[in-house]
């Protein structure tokens, strides 16, 4: 019965203080427009952050091309490269704007690569 109660008086409490209204935005510094010569930047230059699948990191560059080489054999329809970052060449796959998409291949590369992992990268809106 005191359960029943604290849950009937925090449910209660809960709609009595919620809130409703509207939001204005007055951009008076321009931040809009800010944005958007960000994006046509960004566009014109062709990356925009977005995600990768990492799933190899060495200090080898030859080993770093052959595991690319095997990897689009294997999996023909991605897009991989190599990127160099001190002291490792890591190679990472795919171009994805979002999370979700590279979650959904990630689950896929887990298979045959067990320390796969989503990465924040800049990636190609071009190819």
């Amino acid at each position: 019965m005191r359960t029943l109660f604290i849950i009937i008086t925090l449910l209660s409490a809960t709609a009595t203080f919620a809130q409703t209204g509207n939001i204005v935005v007055n951009d008076q510094a321009g931040a809009g427009e800010l944005i958007e010569q960000h994006v046509l930047f960004n566009k014109e230059h062709g990356e925009l952050p977005g995600y990768r699948i990492q799933i190899l990191a060495t200090n080898s560059l030859v080993t770093a091309k052959d595991a690319k080489s095997d990897f689009l054999k294997q999996f023909d329809g991605y897009h991989a490269t190599i990127v160099f970052e001190a002291p490792n060449y890591k190679l990472r796959i795919g171009n994805y704007t979002n999370r979700f998409d590279a979650n959904r291949d990630l689950q896929i590369l887990l298979e045959q690569f067990p320390n796969a992992l989503i990465v924040k990268d800049l990636i190609n809106i071009t190819d």
